[in-house]
């Protein structure tokens, strides 16, 4: 099984990502934690740039981005699946046609560089505004503005197969809605 978790920057999806792992593992299954940008030397790269150490326009982020998710996806995703493990990813190609749009690259662009990704079982959308979202952050990337995160979270609207989770609650109530909808697909 194939679970990514989206939302914009500070939804709590670090959270609820290693919860939900946790979680699986006591229940007996075999779990791969990861997330995107990678640990690869793309993602690695990917990070600095969102750092804002290096800046890229925005098509060059998403075609990075993209790289990066073909390398990640053959070299440990798709081995991870074909082991038996249930793979729980932070962040999938949701978060560069959300992320990207909103910076304005072209949509029909950006889901055609990504028609090569494996269709997640299942995808988790922790909604929470930009506000609060911002209220959580500790850090800074070059994302986190409050009027940037707003547009990227009416991009992540568009995705009419996410099922939302209300994030704007207790991290455990917010992981409880989570186990239910994994625990349908188990």
């Amino acid at each position: 099984m194939f679970i990514v978790l989206e939302g914009i920057d500070g939804c709590g999806k670090s959270t609820q990502a290693r919860l939900l792992a946790e979680w699986l593992e006591k229940e007996g299954h075999k779990v791969f934690l990861t997330a995107e940008p990678s640990k690869s030397r793309i993602g690695l790269f990917i990070k600095e740039i969102l750092s804002g150490k290096v800046k890229v326009d925005p098509k060059t982020l998403a075609l990075l981005f993209t790289a990066d998710r073909c390398e990640h996806l053959e070299k440990e995703i798709a081995p991870a699946l074909s082991c038996g493990r249930i793979v729980v990813c932070e962040r999938y190609y949701h978060s560069t046609v959300a992320y990207q749009s909103a910076q304005g690259v072209e949509s029909e662009w950006l889901f055609y560089i990504n028609r090569f990704a494996l269709k997640p079982d299942l995808v988790l959308f922790i909604d929470v505004k930009a506000d609060v979202a911002l209220d959580r952050k500790d850090g800074k990337d070059i994302f986190e503005d409050k009027d940037f995160l707003g547009k990227v979270y009416k991009k992540y609207q568009r995705f009419a197969t996410m099922k939302k989770i209300d994030g704007c609650r207790r991290y455990d109530e917010v992981f409880e809605d989570i186990k239910a909808a994994v625990s349908a697909l188990l």
